[in-house]
């Protein structure tokens, strides 16, 4: 299989695109591009991708292949601590999972074999898929409109938690040859958005501070960000910040022109996004986009895969890292830096021009409580920024959340998926298991009390107040089941097996 490696115009082109990516038969191509043949030899046989007639003639070989008796027999295992193993040759996803199957790591399900049908249809497509604006000109002006405005249709999955959705779609991922693809979770996406429109906004010329109302950065930021990737994968895609929803139509919608495809995984179907959102009727133009853009696929499935024969984690004084007392956190903090946590000394994080200090840390490792965290006005980019410096956080003093206390219940949530993306280590002490750590009593009480501060705040009868659906509670209790069950994650051993990923705080 060829790869072919195009490269810029010596001129300047702002939505000028870099990236690889695999070299059809008879494809003819200008000078520009340059093919580097791989050596075959030093691939496998069974590594080496059947030709296209053959994937042709099965199209659904993913649901009608037979799996023996022996192969049935065997037990699921862990499904996200699988990424590492995924092979990096160029085959189909479907090969890859029935690989995991023979290895005895996972069994076959019915929902995620409709899933692979739709990614090993992708990744050919991909085979022969030039975005339109890498085009060069005389294939623009003889290409039929169709050709013009049809590109690949990406994918949106959606589903109940542990499913398995998100690691078929990191197996999509990491088999995808081209370098012009991020894979990142939607919340980490959209605080790169904002701070991407605030760097535009400040590089205006004074001269034109006046007339700023006239410059648009969505357009502009989304070309920046369509030039960089040609592959967009997006885990929990959740709407939840009115900043958001305002401007993800103009987002996506030059994302798209510009060619990017988008694959997502998220709890909710499209017609439910940003749910009782504040000016939910500005966020409605983006749902027939993302459906016209992205095949919708329900995922839902009744096993949630992460509660399935957990590897146990053994750690000093005890086989699991959410604890029942401070003694065992200052004692997991000793194991893992080789220091009392009176030797720990604070430290202060810097990134986008503000200064972050919480708890104690040695090298990695963070000691902090619940307190510190959740009770003080800390944002999702606090989160992001603890997540890329520590790799493991062991919080003190955890109490029994209540979907009474929204913004500790809101925090707490952001923090764990920010965490989870990054594979941090999180040791909580709390006197309550985590089946219990989120109480769901008294939703509708409270609920009935914000209405009624609401109406009289705004003056507003009781039908219009619920009208607005502001405080249901809906998404916390929506929410919850995703964080009990990544909170049971946390405490496996094939978890703490996985490397953190850390990252730079400016970016």
């Amino acid at each position: 299989m060829f790869q072919s490696v195009w490269r810029p115009h010596a001129r300047s082109i702002p939505s000028t695109r870099h990236y690889i990516r695999p070299c059809v038969r008879h494809h003819v191509t200008p000078c520009v591009r340059h093919y580097i043949r791989p050596c075959v030899r030093d691939v496998p046989e069974t590594s080496r991708r059947p030709s296209r007639s053959l994937v042709t003639s099965q199209k659904h070989v993913t649901l009608q292949r037979h799996v023996t008796s022996s192969r049935n027999a065997i037990k699921p295992s862990h499904l996200r601590c699988l990424q590492n193993q995924y092979p990096r040759h160029k085959s189909t996803v479907s090969e890859q999972y029935y690989g995991l199957i023979d290895k005895g790591l996972l069994q076959e399900d019915l929902k995620q074999l409709m899933l692979l049908e739709k990614l090993d249809k992708l990744q050919a497509q991909f085979d022969s898929y030039e975005p339109p604006v890498a085009k060069s000109f005389l294939s623009r002006l003889f290409s039929s409109a169709k050709d013009t405005d049809e590109g690949i249709r990406g994918l949106y999955v959606f589903g109940g938690v542990g499913c398995g959705k998100t690691m078929l779609m990191d197996m999509f991922y990491n088999n995808m040859d081209t370098h012009s693809k991020l894979r990142i979770h939607f919340h980490d996406f959209m605080l790169d958005v904002h701070e991407r429109i605030h760097k535009f906004k400040s590089s205006l010329p004074p001269s034109h501070v006046k007339d700023r109302a006239c410059y648009d950065p969505i357009p502009i930021v989304a070309r920046e960000i369509a030039s960089e990737t040609i592959l967009l994968c997006f885990d929990e895609f959740q709407v939840t910040d009115v900043a958001d929803a305002m401007i993800l139509k103009r987002l996506f919608e030059t994302l798209f022109a510009e060619g990017t495809v988008m694959i997502a995984t998220g709890n909710r179907p499209p017609d439910d996004l940003y749910k009782n959102g504040l000016q939910r009727t500005n966020f409605l133009p983006f749902i027939p986009l993302l459906k016209r853009h992205c095949e919708v696929l329900d995922m839902d499935s009744l096993v949630d895969y992460r509660l399935v024969n957990p590897k146990p984690l053994n750690l000093p004084g005890g086989a699991a890292s959410f604890v029942r007392d401070d003694a065992r956190v200052d004692e997991l903090f000793h194991h893992l830096t080789g220091v009392e946590v009176s030797g720990a000394a604070p430290r202060t994080l810097r990134f986008l021009g503000r200064e972050l200090r919480v708890g104690v840390s040695r090298d990695t490792v963070l000691v902090t409580s619940y307190r510190e965290l959740c009770e003080q006005n800390h944002g999702s980019s606090d989160f992001r920024a603890l997540a890329k410096t520590y790799s493991h956080v062991l919080i003190k003093d955890f109490p029994q959340l209540s979907v009474k206390y929204k913004t500790p219940l809101r925090r707490f949530i952001v923090m764990m998926d920010l965490f989870y993306d990054r594979a941090v280590k999180l040791v909580i002490s709390c006197h309550v298991p985590i089946s219990e750590i989120i109480d769901l009593s008294g939703a509708g009480e409270q609920a009935a009390d914000d209405l009624r501060l609401l109406m009289d705040d705004l003056h507003l009868t009781e039908a219009e107040a619920r009208a607005m659906n502001l405080f249901t509670g809906e998404d916390e209790v929506f929410s919850h089941k995703r964080a009990i069950s990544r909170l049971y994650e946390m405490q496996c051993r094939d978890y703490w097996d996985l490397p953190h990923k850390p990252g730079k705080l400016d970016k």
